[in-house]
């Protein structure tokens, strides 16, 4: 090969047109030229032959080939500024027009002519033979940033295209720091982030828990290192800074126990439990170096099978989840695809040669990307392709959740990420982009003092020309990548926008020039796309900067970056905090400089020292001597700012280290600065000594990159330095977590469940549990799990009701870690969850409460004092300010003396509490001196009168005794006192640390102070002291009479939450309300909203914080929200609340209707009658029932009640004359007549409705009543419906208002309490009927009622839930579907009981002078054995064994709730003890038994007619309007009782077996072979839940049409259709089995049976042709279905049109 003529100034000229300098100047101030030797050497980087061409004839060649060109690549300008295009046209066409379109990126287009000779000129060139003319087209100002194109079209149809960059003038910048606002937070490197739970490397996982923390504290920024993709086959190769690709993210911070397919994958989730697995990470752990390979490795290990998994159960499938990752894919596009392939090739080319370092040293064909061995590569080895970037779709899903974690915990910033100066020679980027990359130069630095021969950083610089040519492609690519998820992003070396140093390969760095690149355009494109993605642009300006640069940042709104070390004034001293810039990042230190603890040690310059990393020994003295000088400069600087520590000496010799208060004091120097932004490195906060990275040093030098922090992430909010170092930035800067606008994203809208599955969550099944059953539930076809509550509950709950903390999730049911396992699982099975919420109560007593334990120890002024419904200020006069506390076991004074009530000490904590058993009783902190003060002589005989802790003592003393009163409701004292308490406490618990005889005397003060039991006077101080406390301890029974905080129902455990206070409301849903806004709940059951003041309010208040803005009126709803809600049958759900419909207690017991007889009433009445030996009207039960429990369970809060009556009784002369006796009675009277539970009354007003049934129950009370002056019933009246109020004044209208409030929420516990809890427990006609919701009198329905009702229910509420079985069913529908077959056997069933009861009369005692059990007692047992009478054909000892203790359990709590012969408050345990022998002779095992003898026949007669019925209600449930929901375990037969019997374990094994061994539906008919296997019912369930996720809209969104049946049969079968423009389905289900058969043994299939029965259809519907979708038959269009063809197979039918 030979040179060209070497053309000194055609080099020179050539060298100047590609941006390389002709000079540059070092930090000394020395010149040096660019010698031709580099410039030859960067022109063949950039690409160009300048070792076969003169560079006149490549500068020639470049020139040409610009003028050639119709239009630029790409041109960039600033909005609204004027547009000027450059043109090259070909010399004979100017004359002529040129058509021009402008596309703008929104779609909308501009088009035109232009006549070229028209334009402004630039000239011309003459281009081989021809002649070019330049010419420019001016264009107005561009108002809308953004990605345009701009095209030109010649006359001979010649076309060419540009991209037109319209860029913003500045960056985005936040509100946050807006006007004078200063944010601050966290700058960590993510791999040394320690935590129990990562596996040796920081991960994603600890980044969204360090935003948390960082919330928590006030700050609102998170800095990591680099993110970028590294080489997976190296993982020594650990330098963030020198990734494979800056465009995509790094795999090894992968929290892999927080994926989905890990919640899934049992091979992975056992890998990883393996001991030596669990050994391999507790080692990772607990190393103080990131062991990168073993951290590979062991990811690697589990990621592998983790895709495995994901490609077996989700790709195959192609599951929602794969079509997430398919959908990532596609949109990430062409930058995804290189990567994978890269990936893919390194690691299959350095499998077979370790020697691989990257894709230079590949074989030559896979060089290119589009190559075509590369595609073939693709292609063959697509599995490995699609693994790389699965790992990128999961890297990047963990990212997109911290940045939405940042955003819902209110950062001002958010996450700030890091972008590398360049990318890896060998890696992924510079295989992509290779035309655009330097090849044979790199990026580096002239020399310094630490680099005297300059510095080469080995990484390709982009060519200027290169990238250009590609419209700035691989920038925008890289921007987007790593501002997508950060609210700020630094720029490493940002100078390198303007020049970077390029060094030739193989040469000195000495040897480098500087390249320049346009500047003004790849700021228009950060500007851009810091708009876009809102993310505010920080640029790393150390080093040699050019001149007017940092001005020309800073007028774009780029934040500059200002480490402290760096910041010096003239004297060479730091600079003050005022002389700052505003528009700039301030730091103590960066990765890259010495911690504050190395600085001050000087420890770095030692580590130089020993490393020979100085170049010279007069630089390294000359650093030591400076280091001296800045110990004191440091310190003089914090003395100007009065920031010096207590104590503390300027001089440095008086200060060994720089310990937390001198690292605090420092940053809170630096927060002074008006700078808009501060970062904090963890190593200065935890005082580590060495630095991240020592710049110069190689990797086996020292540990760069690998160090990691001290102290567990878990153990930051804890840490003394933490909470000392947030004090001190939020005193100078606030906090810098601030409230964000609403996201731009479209108004959230409620997702409707297509069906839902209800699991029962608590110790004995948690959320691995759940889990694990996901994959079955999601074969089964249910959208959505309905969880019971999950949040902490009291200890060992076995329902989740008695909530604890609303914001913390159980810990008996699972971690976090376990949750979001249970939620990625969900969401990878494509479903999602609805979780059942409890907004009325609260569990109390015990010790876990801290809400009330606040309010016991500081009565009304408790933060939480207005949390509970505390009466404050009751009848009695000595409960005034107090609480009522009956949780003692016996007397007051008698568990006093016997020394049951013990007075602690925490002495941890300083604080004084009174122990009985479980429960922990704070003491008033104002009362402390009463123990803390006893017998100060002689405390001072053993310290000294003098001694400085018996001072401190005193002054606490002091203290305690001035806190504000427990009484004093003043909102500025009740903040002292909160705060002040606490600040007391800690002084004590300080004392008594620093003092071990203090703490002897207050223990010997308690000890005193507990009296000695036989003793009584020794006890007088301690009831004393008791007497001075919040509360009154009282006798558990007292509670029904004094009780004044308002329970759930009679439970005194249960205290009542005020949730109208808009407080309260916030503090007990922000955590429920935070899984709904971050997807993890789709929806809320609430439970028992009938205990709320103003449940509509509540409803609203809860829709508009899960939407997060306000909606219209008639806007869909966000939210997915049912209630529990109990109707009378009369009664509606009002239609103006912002609900989806309630929980499907009335569907339930409309359903159950359809199969009971209504035919046999009066008989089954009569037969009822003469067994108990009375005549029973329910209605008068209920009202005696309903006096029973206010005059015992309830009768404190009909006190309260009375005693709020009485006060505005008072108020007028026309009623003060109604006495507080003859109000209670009235107030009794009225609720015991109230016919629904609750009115609805507020501040607004009333319904009609509500006036109707508050008018109704006060005329039936004024009959009942035998009160002479019924007037007091008008007073009641008036007040309850608030007409009294009208014209009245605000504070009566006020006080009548609250009061009709308050009744609302008594009536509705009367009603449970008396219905619900008792009736249904004396009233036995029929148990079938005596279900939640329920109304006993209500005998069957007809087939035209149940339509009708369910037509009125499609119209008012579609997506109410369906339920059939509840954890709040007295009985489960399988056993009500038996129970009801009675109904159809009056006869029988009168022959059974005299049968049954002759044969067991004998076995009765006889108790209180009657028979034991009683005759009701008996009917009940008699419909509960053959209700859930086992269906095996023979049960061996065991099996009833364990079956007779359920029933002596349901019977006990059933007799116990009827409170006839034994109560839960008074025990009858003969009568049980009667009762549960009675059973057990009835359930004795062996052939001797008659009773068994004759009953077991029944029972599987009655069965086998349960199940059909069972059958046919699971078909209604599934097809009808609404969202039917499954109680766990009812896919197959479930003969439950009520609770807990119906929070039994469920076998999933058996039914996941049963799930997978259906057979086809053509086959359906085998399972009819034995109906007891439950089969039959998993068949309908699977295919009809099949079918509805099929049709999803049609049954969301459907019609109900009845459809009309005619023939003999026609009173057996209940069909309808549920259609949605041409499609339909329909549902057919036989009833009252027992009729329609004789009783012939059969089962209702064929014509045999059905006879001439026909469906008719609609003319709509008889067009179409038919498909069964339980058997797979087809059926023909026509006008009718015979029923004998339709059931041929199956006694349902399930049709879909074709």
């Amino acid at each position: 090969m030979t040179h060209a003529t070497d053309d000194g100034h055609a080099l020179y000229q050539l060298g100047r047109h590609c941006g390389i300098a002709d000079d540059y100047y070092d930090i000394w101030g020395a010149p040096h030229l660019t010698s031709n030797a580099t410039r030859r050497a960067l022109l063949a980087a950039m690409h160009l032959p300048i070792d076969t061409q003169s560079p006149d004839t490549i500068l020639r060649d470049l020139e040409d080939a610009d003028a050639r060109r119709l239009l630029p690549p790409v041109r960039v300008v600033t909005e609204n500024a004027p547009v000027q295009i450059p043109l090259g046209i070909p010399a004979g066409q100017e004359l002529q027009p040129w058509r021009w379109t402008l596309t703008l990126e929104n779609g909308e287009c501009h088009a035109g002519a232009c006549t070229p000779a028209h334009l402004h000129p630039l000239g011309r060139r003459k281009v081989g033979s021809a002649e070019i003319l330049r010419c420019a087209f001016d264009y107005p100002g561009i108002a809308t940033p953004g990605y345009h194109r701009f095209a030109l079209e010649a006359p001979d149809g010649a076309r060419a295209e540009m991209t037109l960059i319209v860029a913003p003038a500045t960056c985005y910048q936040p509100e946050a720091i807006g006007d004078a606002g200063r944010v601050w937070g966290a700058a960590v490197q993510l791999y040394g982030l320690r935590s129990r739970r990562n596996w040796g490397i920081g991960d994603f996982t600890d980044l969204r828990q360090l935003v948390a923390l960082t919330a928590d504290a006030g700050g609102g920024i998170v800095g990591t290192n680099p993110l970028h993709a590294l080489f997976p086959d190296n993982p020594q190769h650990i330098s963030p800074y020198s990734p494979s690709s800056r465009s995509a993210l790094n795999p090894l911070y992968l929290d892999v126990e927080a994926l989905p397919e890990f919640a899934e994958c049992a091979a992975a989730q056992a890998l990883v439990a393996q001991p030596a697995f669990q050994a391999r990470l507790r080692s990772q752990r607990a190393a103080t170096l990131v062991d990168y390979p073993a951290v590979a490795m062991a990811k690697r290990e589990v990621l592998d099978l983790l895709w495995r998994h994901f490609r077996e159960q989700h790709v195959a499938r192609d599951s929602a989840r794969a079509q997430d990752f398919r959908r990532f894919r596609e949109q990430a596009g062409a930058p995804l695809e290189r990567l994978a392939r890269f990936e893919a090739l390194q690691a299959h080319f350095h499998a077979s040669d370790a020697t691989i370092w990257g894709w230079p040293a590949w074989p030559a064909a896979y060089r290119d990307p589009a190559a075509p061995a590369v595609a073939e590569f693709a292609a063959t080895h697509a599995e490995a392709v699609d693994f790389h970037a699965w790992l990128q779709w999961l890297a990047d899903a963990q990212l997109a959740a911290v940045g939405r974690q940042s955003w819902r915990s209110g950062l001002g910033i958010g996450l700030y990420a890091d972008l590398a100066v360049g990318a890896n020679p060998g890696g992924a980027d510079c295989w992509g982009w290779q035309d655009v990359h330097a090849a044979g130069a790199h990026a580096g630095a002239p020399a310094d003092d630490f680099n005297l021969h300059g510095q080469d950083w080995g990484l390709p610089p982009f060519v200027p020309q290169r990238l250009r040519d590609a419209a700035y492609a691989p920038f925008i690519e890289m921007l987007r990548a790593n501002m997508k998820h950060a609210g700020a992003l630094r720029i490493d070396h940002v100078m390198g926008l303007a020049r970077i140093f390029w060094v030739p390969a193989g040469l000195p760095a000495t040897e480098g020039a500087y390249v320049s690149y346009p500047l003004d355009d790849l700021l228009g494109i950060v500007a851009l796309e810091s708009r876009r993605n809102q993310c505010l642009v920080i640029g790393e300006d150390l080093g040699t900067v050019p001149e007017g640069f940092r001005s020309r940042l800073a007028s774009a709104d780029f934040l500059c970056y200002r480490p402290f070390l760096f910041e010096r004034s003239a004297d060479g001293g730091f600079k003050p905090p005022a002389d700052y810039e505003r528009g700039a990042l301030v730091a103590a230190s960066t990765h890259d400089l010495p911690t504050l603890a190395g600085l001050w040690q000087g420890s770095d310059l030692d580590t130089r020292t020993a490393l020979a990393l100085f170049p010279t020994d007069d630089l390294r003295e000359r650093l030591i001597v400076e280091r001296a000088q800045d110990r004191a400069r440091l310190l003089v600087a914090l003395e100007r700012e009065g920031l010096l520590p207590p104590g503390a000496s300027i001089h440095p010799v008086a200060v060994p280290e720089l310990t937390p208060p001198f690292v605090t004091a420092l940053h809170a120097w630096l927060a002074r600065t008006p700078s808009q932004v501060l970062v904090v490195q963890p190593e200065d906060m935890l005082g580590l000594v060495e630095q991240a990275n020592l710049p110069g040093s190689r990797d086996d030098q020292h540990p760069n990159w690998r160090r990691r922090l001290t102290l567990d992430l878990e153990e930051w909010a804890d840490d003394p330095r933490f909470q000392q170092l947030g004090d001190a930035l939020r005193r100078e800067r606030g906090s810098a977590v601030t409230p964000h606008p609403d996201e731009p994203a479209a108004a959230r809208v409620a997702v409707i469940p297509r069906a839902t599955y209800r699991l029962q969550f608590n110790k004995d099944f948690s959320f691995a549990q759940a889990t694990a059953l996901v994959p079955y539930l999601a074969d089964l076809g249910v959208s959505h799990v309905y969880a019971s509550p999950y949040l902490k509950a009291r200890p060992g709950s076995g329902h989740g009701y008695d909530i604890v903390d609303h914001a913390a999730l159980n810990p008996e049911i699972g971690t976090p870690e376990d949750y979001a396992r249970f939620v990625a699982a969900l969401h990878a099975h494509g479903m999602g969850q609805i979780l059942d919420v409890v907004p009325n109560h609260m569990g109390v007593m015990g010790a876990d409460n801290g809400w009330w334990l606040d309010v016991l120890e500081n009565g009304p002024a408790a933060a939480h004092g207005d949390t509970f419904d505390i009466d404050w200020d009751p009848l009695n006069p000595d409960l005034k300010g107090k609480v009522l506390l009956p949780l003692l076991g016996d007397h007051y004074g008698a568990v006093l003396n016997r020394g049951e009530l013990q007075l602690q000490f925490d002495a941890a904590h300083g604080e004084l509490s009174l122990a009985y058993w479980q429960h922990r009783l704070p003491l008033d902190p104002a009362t402390y001196p009463q123990v803390l003060g006893l017998q100060p002589e002689r405390l001072a005989a053993v310290l000294g009168d003098a001694h400085e802790h018996l001072t401190e003592l005193q002054s606490l003393l002091t203290a305690f005794a001035r806190l504000p009163g427990r009484l004093d409701a003043d909102p500025a004292h009740k903040a002292e006192r909160q705060r002040d308490k606490e600040v007391h406490k800690r002084r004590l618990a300080a004392l008594c640390a620093a003092c071990p005889d203090i703490a002897h005397h207050i223990e010997a003060n308690i000890a005193e102070r507990n009296g000695r039991a036989g003793d009584p006077a020794s006890f007088d101080a301690l009831h004393a002291l008791i007497g001075a406390q919040g509360y009154r301890l009282a006798y558990w029974r007292v509670a029904s009479d004094e009780i004044n905080y308002r329970r759930f129902f009679d439970i005194n455990d249960l205290a009542a939450l005020r949730m109208e206070d808009p407080g309260v409301f916030a503090a007990t849903h922000r955590f429920v309300l935070d899984l709904v806004a971050q997807g993890k709940v789709d929806g809320l059951r609430i439970d028992h909203p009938d205990g709320l003041n103003d449940p509509g309010e509540y409803f609203g208040r809860l829709q508009a914080s899960a939407g997060r803005q306000a909606s219209a009126a008639d806007a869909p709803l966000p939210l997915y929200l049912v209630i529990e809600k109990i109707l009378a049958e009369h009664e509606q759900l009002p239609a103006d609340w912002p609900i989806h419909g309630a929980t499907g207690y009335r569907f339930a017991n409309l359903a159950n209707n359809l199969f009971v007889d209504p035919a046999a009433e009066r008989r089954l009445t009569r037969i009822y009658d003469d067994f108990v030996g009375t005549a029973v009207d329910f209605e008068d039960l209920v009202y005696r029932c309903k006096k029973l429990i206010m005059d015992t369970a309830l009768s404190s809060e009909l006190n309260v009640l009375a005693n709020r009556l009485a006060r505005i009784a008072a108020l007028d002369r026309d009623t003060c004359d109604f006495t507080l006796n003859g109000l209670r009675d009235a107030l009794a009277e009225v609720v015991a007549c109230f016919p629904v539970y609750r009115s609805y009354v507020s501040a607004a007003g009333l319904s009609a409705d509500d006036r109707r049934h508050i008018e109704w129950a006060v005329a039936v009370a004024k009959k009942k009543s035998p009160a002479a002056d019924i007037g007091i019933f008008d007073f009641v009246q008036g007040v309850l419906t608030t007409d009294c109020a009208v014209g009245r004044g605000a504070d009566y209208r006020a006080a009548v208002v609250a009061f009709a409030m308050k009744f609302q929420q008594f009536s509705s516990p009367v009603m449970a309490k008396g219905l619900e809890d008792t009736s249904f427990y004396r009233y036995h006609r029929l148990t079938a009927l005596n279900d939640v919701g329920g109304e006993p009198r209500r005998f069957g329905t007809t087939i035209a009622g149940y339509h009708a009702a369910t037509r009125a229910r499609a119209q008012r509420w579609p997506h109410n839930l369906l339920a059939t079985s509840t954890h709040d069913s007295k009985r489960a529908e399988d056993v009500r579907c038996r129970i009801d077959v009675l109904s159809e056997l009056p006869a029988e069933w009168k022959l059974m009981l005299k049968r049954w009861s002759r044969l067991n009369r004998a076995k009765k005692r006889t108790i209180d002078g009657v028979p034991a059990p009683s005759t009701n007692d008996e009917y009940l047992l008699y419909q509960t054995l053959l209700g859930s009478w086992p269906l095996a054909d023979k049960l061996d000892d065991a099996d009833l064994d364990a079956y007779r203790a359920r029933i002596v359990a349901y019977l006990t709590k059933a007799v116990r709730e009827a409170k006839e012969h034994s109560s839960w408050v008074n025990v009858n345990a003969d009568y049980e003890a009667a009762l549960a022998d009675f059973i057990g002779a009835l359930l004795a095992p062996g052939d001797k038994n008659l009773f068994l003898a004759d009953f077991v026949p029944q029972a599987r007669r009655i069965a086998r007619h349960g199940l059909l019925n069972s059958l046919s209600l699971t078909l209604l449930k599934l097809t009808a309007p609404g969202v039917p929901d499954i109680y766990q375990g009812c896919e197959l037969w479930q003969f439950n009782l009520v609770d807990p019997d119906n929070r039994r374990p469920v076998d999933y094994d058996q039914r996941r077996q049963l799930l997978d061994a259906l057979p086809a539906p053509a086959e359906a008919g085998k399972l009819l072979g034995d109906l007891r296997d439950g089969r039959a019912k998993l068949h309908v369930i699977r295919h009809a839940l099949a079918l509805r996720a099929q049709q999803h809209d049609l049954f969301r969104d459907g019609d109900y049409l009845p459809l009309a049946v005619k023939g003999e049969r026609a009173n057996h079968v209940c069909a309808y259709a549920r259609r949605l423009g041409d499609r339909a389905i329909i549902a057919v289900v036989p009833r009252l089995t027992v009729k329609l058969l004789k009783d012939k043994g059969n089962l209702p299939l064929g014509p045999a049976v059905w006879g001439d029965t026909t469906i008719e259809l609609p003319k709509a519907l008889a067009r179409r042709a038919w498909t069964s979708v339980l058997t797979g038959a087809a059926h023909a269009p026509g006008p009718t279905f015979s029923l004998g063809k339709l059931c041929a197979d199956l006694p349902l039918a399930l049709l879909v049109t074709d």
